[in-house]
Protein backbone atom coordinates (compact mmCIF):
# COMPACT_ATOMS: atom_id res chain seq x y z
CA UNK A 1 0.00 0.00 0.00
CA UNK A 2 3.11 2.53 0.73
CA UNK A 3 4.64 1.89 -2.35
CA UNK A 4 1.38 2.61 -4.17
CA UNK A 5 1.03 5.25 -2.52
CA UNK A 6 4.82 6.40 -3.30
CA UNK A 7 4.44 5.72 -7.38
CA UNK A 8 0.66 7.69 -7.31
CA UNK A 9 3.05 10.46 -5.69
CA UNK A 10 6.03 10.28 -7.75
CA UNK A 11 3.55 10.01 -11.07
CA UNK A 12 1.75 13.54 -10.09
CA UNK A 13 5.19 14.98 -9.57
CA UNK A 14 5.92 13.95 -12.86
CA UNK A 15 2.96 14.76 -13.69
CA UNK A 16 3.06 18.26 -12.60
CA UNK A 17 6.82 18.66 -13.96
CA UNK A 18 5.74 18.30 -16.90
CA UNK A 19 2.57 20.97 -16.85
CA UNK A 20 5.36 23.03 -15.53
CA UNK A 21 7.22 22.41 -18.18
CA UNK A 22 4.79 22.85 -21.04
CA UNK A 23 3.42 26.02 -19.56
CA UNK A 24 7.35 27.14 -19.44
CA UNK A 25 7.69 26.85 -23.01
CA UNK A 26 4.49 28.39 -23.52
CA UNK A 27 5.73 31.33 -21.88
CA UNK A 28 8.77 31.48 -24.01
CA UNK A 29 7.30 31.40 -27.37
CA UNK A 30 4.84 34.24 -26.06
CA UNK A 31 8.45 36.27 -25.39
CA UNK A 32 9.56 35.29 -28.12
CA UNK A 33 6.35 36.16 -30.03
CA UNK A 34 6.61 39.82 -28.24
CA UNK A 35 9.95 40.44 -28.77
CA UNK A 36 9.58 39.70 -32.82
CA UNK A 37 6.98 42.16 -32.42
CA UNK A 38 9.23 44.75 -30.95
CA UNK A 39 11.97 44.13 -33.24
CA UNK A 40 9.29 44.78 -36.48
CA UNK A 41 7.68 47.72 -34.63
CA UNK A 42 11.22 49.13 -34.29
CA UNK A 43 12.36 48.31 -37.47
CA UNK A 44 9.02 49.85 -38.77
CA UNK A 45 9.63 52.96 -36.86
CA UNK A 46 13.07 53.30 -38.31
CA UNK A 47 11.96 53.40 -41.79
CA UNK A 48 9.14 55.80 -41.12
CA UNK A 49 11.48 57.95 -39.89
CA UNK A 50 14.26 57.28 -42.60
CA UNK A 51 11.49 58.00 -44.94
CA UNK A 52 10.21 61.18 -43.27
CA UNK A 53 13.43 62.84 -43.19
CA UNK A 54 14.52 61.75 -46.69
CA UNK A 55 10.95 63.30 -48.21
CA UNK A 56 11.77 66.50 -45.68
CA UNK A 57 14.98 66.85 -47.15
CA UNK A 58 13.77 67.10 -50.40
CA UNK A 59 11.53 69.19 -49.53
CA UNK A 60 13.82 72.10 -47.98
CA UNK A 61 15.53 71.96 -50.66
CA UNK A 62 13.16 72.83 -52.95
CA UNK A 63 9.96 74.79 -53.26
CA UNK A 64 8.01 72.85 -56.25
CA UNK A 65 9.21 69.79 -54.00
CA UNK A 66 7.85 71.35 -50.39
CA UNK A 67 4.96 72.72 -52.36
CA UNK A 68 3.84 68.97 -53.46
CA UNK A 69 4.70 67.40 -50.40
CA UNK A 70 2.71 70.28 -48.48
CA UNK A 71 -0.34 69.48 -51.01
CA UNK A 72 -0.14 65.95 -51.36
CA UNK A 73 -0.27 65.77 -47.73
CA UNK A 74 -3.82 67.27 -46.96
CA UNK A 75 -2.69 70.87 -47.17
CA UNK A 76 -4.80 73.41 -48.47
CA UNK A 77 -3.79 75.40 -51.79
CA UNK A 78 -4.71 79.46 -52.25
CA UNK A 79 -8.29 79.66 -54.46
CA UNK A 80 -7.37 80.68 -57.90
CA UNK A 81 -8.21 84.68 -58.16
CA UNK A 82 -11.88 85.01 -59.48
CA UNK A 83 -12.53 86.08 -63.16
CA UNK A 84 -12.85 90.22 -62.86
CA UNK A 85 -13.57 92.60 -66.40
CA UNK A 86 -14.69 95.54 -66.97
CA UNK A 87 -16.20 94.44 -69.78
CA UNK A 88 -18.54 91.51 -70.57
CA UNK A 89 -15.61 89.36 -71.32
CA UNK A 90 -12.29 89.05 -69.99
CA UNK A 91 -9.59 91.03 -71.98
CA UNK A 92 -5.73 89.53 -72.39
CA UNK A 93 -4.38 91.64 -70.24
CA UNK A 94 -6.72 91.11 -67.22
CA UNK A 95 -6.40 87.17 -67.63
CA UNK A 96 -2.56 87.81 -68.16
CA UNK A 97 -2.61 89.54 -64.42
CA UNK A 98 -4.65 87.08 -62.79
CA UNK A 99 -2.24 84.80 -64.00
CA UNK A 100 0.66 86.20 -62.74
CA UNK A 101 -1.89 86.71 -59.11
CA UNK A 102 -2.04 83.00 -58.89
CA UNK A 103 1.20 82.42 -59.54
CA UNK A 104 2.60 84.37 -57.07
CA UNK A 105 0.34 83.23 -54.25
CA UNK A 106 1.85 79.67 -55.62
CA UNK A 107 5.37 80.87 -55.46
CA UNK A 108 4.76 82.22 -51.65
CA UNK A 109 3.31 79.32 -50.08
CA UNK A 110 5.83 77.45 -51.73
CA UNK A 111 8.30 79.36 -50.03
CA UNK A 112 6.72 79.22 -46.90
CA UNK A 113 6.54 75.45 -47.37
CA UNK A 114 10.29 75.12 -48.15
CA UNK A 115 11.29 76.67 -44.71
CA UNK A 116 8.27 74.54 -42.66
CA UNK A 117 9.79 71.23 -44.58
CA UNK A 118 13.65 72.39 -43.02
CA UNK A 119 11.83 73.47 -39.54
CA UNK A 120 10.33 70.44 -39.25
CA UNK A 121 13.31 67.89 -40.33
CA UNK A 122 15.67 69.94 -37.37
CA UNK A 123 13.17 69.81 -34.86
CA UNK A 124 12.32 66.14 -35.62
CA UNK A 125 16.05 65.14 -35.08
CA UNK A 126 16.50 67.33 -32.40
CA UNK A 127 13.50 65.55 -30.71
CA UNK A 128 14.35 62.37 -31.45
CA UNK A 129 18.54 62.39 -31.62
CA UNK A 130 19.48 65.49 -30.00
CA UNK A 131 23.06 64.17 -28.93
CA UNK A 132 23.52 63.71 -32.57
CA UNK A 133 27.05 64.57 -33.82
CA UNK A 134 27.24 67.32 -35.97
CA UNK A 135 23.30 68.63 -35.42
CA UNK A 136 24.00 71.80 -33.89
CA UNK A 137 26.22 72.75 -36.66
CA UNK A 138 24.21 71.48 -39.21
CA UNK A 139 21.33 73.71 -37.62
CA UNK A 140 23.29 76.84 -37.54
CA UNK A 141 24.49 76.59 -41.13
CA UNK A 142 20.65 76.13 -42.08
CA UNK A 143 19.43 79.18 -40.05
CA UNK A 144 22.10 80.89 -41.61
CA UNK A 145 20.92 80.12 -45.20
CA UNK A 146 17.30 80.24 -44.17
CA UNK A 147 17.05 84.24 -44.49
CA UNK A 148 17.57 84.11 -47.74
CA UNK A 149 14.07 82.49 -48.53
CA UNK A 150 12.31 84.53 -45.48
CA UNK A 151 13.22 87.80 -46.95
CA UNK A 152 11.18 87.05 -50.25
CA UNK A 153 8.23 85.93 -49.28
CA UNK A 154 4.92 88.45 -49.70
CA UNK A 155 1.58 87.07 -47.82
CA UNK A 156 -0.20 89.94 -49.63
CA UNK A 157 -2.71 88.82 -47.74
CA UNK A 158 -3.11 84.82 -49.01
CA UNK A 159 -4.42 82.88 -45.90
CA UNK A 160 -2.97 80.03 -46.49
CA UNK A 161 0.33 81.62 -46.79
CA UNK A 162 -0.48 82.96 -43.36
CA UNK A 163 -1.63 80.32 -41.95
CA UNK A 164 1.85 77.80 -42.45
CA UNK A 165 3.51 80.72 -41.23
CA UNK A 166 1.90 80.33 -38.30
CA UNK A 167 1.38 76.38 -37.80
CA UNK A 168 3.80 74.20 -35.51
CA UNK A 169 5.77 71.75 -37.03
CA UNK A 170 3.83 69.22 -34.92
CA UNK A 171 0.47 70.23 -36.16
CA UNK A 172 1.86 69.95 -39.77
CA UNK A 173 -0.41 68.00 -42.10
CA UNK A 174 3.05 66.65 -43.50
CA UNK A 175 3.81 65.12 -39.99
CA UNK A 176 0.65 63.51 -39.52
CA UNK A 177 0.98 62.46 -43.46
CA UNK A 178 4.01 60.86 -42.79
CA UNK A 179 3.24 59.07 -39.98
CA UNK A 180 5.65 61.30 -37.64
CA UNK A 181 4.04 61.24 -34.23
CA UNK A 182 7.35 61.46 -31.38
CA UNK A 183 7.18 65.33 -30.63
CA UNK A 184 6.03 64.90 -27.06
CA UNK A 185 6.09 67.97 -25.36
CA UNK A 186 9.44 69.24 -26.89
CA UNK A 187 9.77 72.79 -27.08
CA UNK A 188 11.06 72.15 -30.82
CA UNK A 189 7.29 70.83 -31.85
CA UNK A 190 6.58 74.29 -31.54
CA UNK A 191 8.78 76.01 -33.89
CA UNK A 192 7.11 77.74 -36.43
CA UNK A 193 8.50 79.56 -39.77
CA UNK A 194 7.01 83.09 -38.37
CA UNK A 195 9.65 82.61 -35.27
CA UNK A 196 12.47 82.48 -37.30
CA UNK A 197 13.93 86.06 -37.08
CA UNK A 198 13.91 85.10 -33.19
CA UNK A 199 15.56 81.53 -33.62
CA UNK A 200 17.99 83.19 -36.06
CA UNK A 201 18.72 86.21 -33.49
CA UNK A 202 18.78 83.31 -30.42
CA UNK A 203 21.41 80.98 -32.66
CA UNK A 204 23.07 83.25 -34.87
CA UNK A 205 23.26 86.67 -33.92
CA UNK A 206 23.62 86.69 -30.08
CA UNK A 207 26.30 84.46 -30.12
CA UNK A 208 28.46 86.42 -32.36
CA UNK A 209 27.57 89.43 -30.06
CA UNK A 210 29.44 88.14 -27.62
CA UNK A 211 32.96 89.14 -29.19
CA UNK A 212 31.75 91.92 -31.56
CA UNK A 213 32.72 91.68 -35.37
CA UNK A 214 32.15 91.99 -39.44
CA UNK A 215 30.21 89.10 -39.40
CA UNK A 216 28.40 90.27 -36.07
CA UNK A 217 27.25 93.27 -38.03
CA UNK A 218 26.69 91.21 -41.66
CA UNK A 219 23.96 89.43 -39.00
CA UNK A 220 22.67 92.63 -37.71
CA UNK A 221 21.22 93.54 -41.03
CA UNK A 222 20.30 89.59 -41.38
CA UNK A 223 17.69 90.38 -38.68
CA UNK A 224 17.04 93.93 -39.09
CA UNK A 225 15.70 92.88 -42.50
CA UNK A 226 13.31 89.94 -41.22
CA UNK A 227 12.29 91.99 -38.91
CA UNK A 228 10.95 94.80 -40.94
CA UNK A 229 9.87 92.32 -43.14
CA UNK A 230 7.56 91.01 -40.21
CA UNK A 231 6.08 94.90 -38.98
CA UNK A 232 3.44 95.99 -41.20
CA UNK A 233 3.12 99.27 -39.27
CA UNK A 234 5.69 101.86 -40.74
CA UNK A 235 5.09 104.59 -38.25
CA UNK A 236 6.18 102.00 -35.19
CA UNK A 237 9.10 100.18 -37.39
CA UNK A 238 10.54 104.13 -37.73
CA UNK A 239 10.09 105.31 -34.50
CA UNK A 240 10.51 102.08 -32.12
CA UNK A 241 11.58 99.42 -33.64
CA UNK A 242 14.60 100.59 -35.71
CA UNK A 243 16.21 102.78 -34.13
CA UNK A 244 16.35 100.40 -31.38
CA UNK A 245 17.68 97.90 -33.41
CA UNK A 246 20.27 100.37 -34.81
CA UNK A 247 21.13 101.34 -31.39
CA UNK A 248 22.30 98.05 -30.69
CA UNK A 249 24.25 97.38 -33.91
CA UNK A 250 25.90 100.68 -33.45
CA UNK A 251 27.04 99.70 -30.33
CA UNK A 252 28.25 96.37 -31.56
CA UNK A 253 30.14 97.99 -34.20
CA UNK A 254 31.55 100.49 -31.73
CA UNK A 255 32.90 97.38 -29.74
CA UNK A 256 34.92 96.38 -32.96
CA UNK A 257 37.43 98.95 -33.32
CA UNK A 258 36.36 101.78 -30.77
CA UNK A 259 36.19 105.43 -32.56
CA UNK A 260 34.92 108.78 -31.88
CA UNK A 261 32.86 108.55 -35.30
CA UNK A 262 31.24 105.59 -34.05
CA UNK A 263 30.42 107.71 -30.85
CA UNK A 264 28.97 109.97 -32.86
CA UNK A 265 26.77 107.59 -34.24
CA UNK A 266 25.15 106.88 -31.50
CA UNK A 267 24.91 110.25 -29.80
CA UNK A 268 23.50 111.22 -33.12
CA UNK A 269 20.92 108.21 -33.27
CA UNK A 270 19.56 109.35 -29.55
CA UNK A 271 19.08 113.21 -30.85
CA UNK A 272 16.87 111.61 -34.12
CA UNK A 273 14.60 109.61 -31.84
CA UNK A 274 14.48 111.72 -28.21
CA UNK A 275 10.86 110.16 -27.64
CA UNK A 276 11.64 106.81 -28.05
CA UNK A 277 10.70 104.67 -25.66
CA UNK A 278 13.90 103.12 -24.81
CA UNK A 279 16.38 106.51 -24.79
CA UNK A 280 17.33 106.80 -21.11
CA UNK A 281 18.70 103.36 -21.39
CA UNK A 282 20.17 104.34 -24.96
CA UNK A 283 21.64 107.51 -23.03
CA UNK A 284 23.09 105.43 -19.88
CA UNK A 285 24.71 103.07 -22.33
CA UNK A 286 26.05 105.81 -24.32
CA UNK A 287 27.61 107.10 -21.32
CA UNK A 288 29.14 103.72 -20.79
CA UNK A 289 30.73 103.69 -24.33
CA UNK A 290 32.06 107.43 -23.17
CA UNK A 291 33.60 106.31 -20.68
CA UNK A 292 34.87 103.64 -21.96
CA UNK A 293 36.91 105.70 -24.55
CA UNK A 294 38.24 108.21 -22.40
CA UNK A 295 39.69 105.22 -20.30
CA UNK A 296 41.05 103.66 -23.54
CA UNK A 297 42.64 107.68 -25.01
CA UNK A 298 43.38 109.48 -21.29
CA UNK A 299 42.98 113.61 -22.14
CA UNK A 300 40.47 112.97 -25.12
CA UNK A 301 37.04 114.10 -25.75
CA UNK A 302 35.51 111.47 -27.11
CA UNK A 303 32.91 113.12 -29.17
CA UNK A 304 32.71 116.17 -31.49
CA UNK A 305 30.61 119.17 -30.93
CA UNK A 306 27.39 118.44 -32.32
CA UNK A 307 24.71 120.67 -33.26
CA UNK A 308 21.46 120.73 -31.31
CA UNK A 309 18.27 122.61 -33.14
CA UNK A 310 16.44 121.85 -29.71
CA UNK A 311 18.12 124.82 -28.28
CA UNK A 312 20.27 126.93 -30.69
CA UNK A 313 20.67 127.36 -33.89
CA UNK A 314 24.10 126.88 -35.02
CA UNK A 315 25.27 124.85 -38.41
CA UNK A 316 25.47 121.68 -38.55
CA UNK A 317 27.77 119.40 -36.75
CA UNK A 318 31.32 117.64 -37.85
CA UNK A 319 28.88 114.56 -38.38
CA UNK A 320 25.14 114.19 -39.50
CA UNK A 321 22.84 111.91 -39.56
CA UNK A 322 20.24 111.42 -42.75
CA UNK A 323 17.00 109.19 -42.83
CA UNK A 324 16.03 107.84 -45.86
CA UNK A 325 13.81 105.17 -47.11
CA UNK A 326 14.34 102.24 -48.64
CA UNK A 327 10.90 100.64 -49.48
CA UNK A 328 9.15 100.36 -45.75
CA UNK A 329 12.58 100.93 -43.85
CA UNK A 330 13.88 103.60 -42.81
CA UNK A 331 17.49 104.02 -42.72
CA UNK A 332 20.17 105.95 -40.53
CA UNK A 333 23.92 107.30 -42.30
CA UNK A 334 26.25 109.25 -40.77
CA UNK A 335 27.98 111.29 -42.86
CA UNK A 336 31.55 112.91 -41.68
CA UNK A 337 31.83 116.35 -43.06
CA UNK A 338 35.12 116.66 -41.51
CA UNK A 339 37.33 114.78 -39.17
CA UNK A 340 36.25 114.60 -35.57
CA UNK A 341 37.96 116.69 -32.99
CA UNK A 342 39.72 114.20 -32.05
CA UNK A 343 40.39 111.38 -34.46
CA UNK A 344 40.75 107.87 -32.58
CA UNK A 345 44.55 106.74 -32.92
Amino acid sequence: MRQFRMGWVGGAWLFAMGLCAQAQNAVDMLDRDLNEVKQQHQEASAQTMTDFLNQLATAMGSPDAALNLFQSSGGSMPKPTPVQSKYDHETPHEKEARIQQDAAQTVNLALVAQLHCGLMRFAARFVTTPDEKGLHDEWIAWLKTAPQIYLTIKDDGIPQVKELRNKPVHDSPISGALGFHNWGDKPQANWTVKELPKLYQTEVLDPLRATPSADTLAAWDVYIAMKNLDQPDTDKWNQVDYPDLAFQRACDDYAITPSTEKLQVLVELIKANRNHPKVDDMIARTHDLLQDYRTRHPGTSPVAQTSDTSTNNAPASNVTVTATKEGDMTVVTTHTNAPPTNPAP
